[in-house]
């Protein structure tokens, strides 16, 4: 059974602002968009959410949403760079990495020797370093395979992580609603993905 870890960093783009700029931590902000209401949201802080800002809203329904929301262009650079150090950091661990974009991946620690082979606790010091070295957040999943993984690391966000062990796994699937469970859209003929009941198997 594979060991797999999705790390997902906590509203990341905001996230690189807040901490370059820590007067914009307790204001809502969000990047993308102008106040010319044109534009897309690329994703906002949790001060921003709970006004409902969301990403990929676009930016005339987030200010009417929250009229006083920082808008900023974004600065894709530093984005960029945060990124390659967080991959630095994964590739620590491991070198099974797989980006699925810049504030996000999954790591196959299957033969990871690190952490006595415990993939929670790599996902742990995985984290801690990350703000250590980033003083960003990051939340985690894991899992025995991947798009369980993925669920599982929006559990407990923001900074946080949740496991789900290959024993849980049969319960955990009841519980999860159709759209996110590829075995029982497979088993009323729906679509799944290759990461999906497939990798149950």
């Amino acid at each position: 059974m594979r060991k797999i870890i999705h790390v997902d960093m906590d509203c990341f783009f905001a996230a690189v602002e807040m901490r370059d700029n820590p007067a914009l931590r307790d204001i809502p902000i969000a990047i993308g968009g102008s106040r010319e209401r044109r534009g897309v949201i690329s994703t906002a802080n949790y001060p921003a959410r709970k006004f409902g800002v969301r990403s990929a809203m676009p930016t005339g329904m987030a200010l009417k949403l929250c009229p006083h929301l920082t808008l900023l262009p974004g600065r894709f650079d530093a984005y960029k760079e945060a990124s390659n150090h967080i991959r630095e950091i994964f590739s620590r661990y491991t070198s099974r990495i797989e980006p699925l974009s810049l504030d996000e991946a999954y790591l196959d620690v299957t033969d990871s020797v690190h952490c006595h082979g415990s993939a929670t606790l790599i996902a742990q010091e995985i984290r801690q370093t990350i703000f250590s070295e980033l003083q960003l957040t990051a939340s985690a999943g894991v899992a025995p395979v991947k798009f369980l993984a993925k669920i599982a690391s929006d559990m407990n966000k923001p900074n946080g992580q949740f496991v789900i062990t290959p024993a849980e796994v049969p319960a955990f699937l009841q519980t999860l609603p159709l759209a996110k469970n590829p075995r029982r859209r497979q088993s009323l003929g729906g679509k799944t993905g290759s990461d999906g009941a497939a990798d149950l198997r």
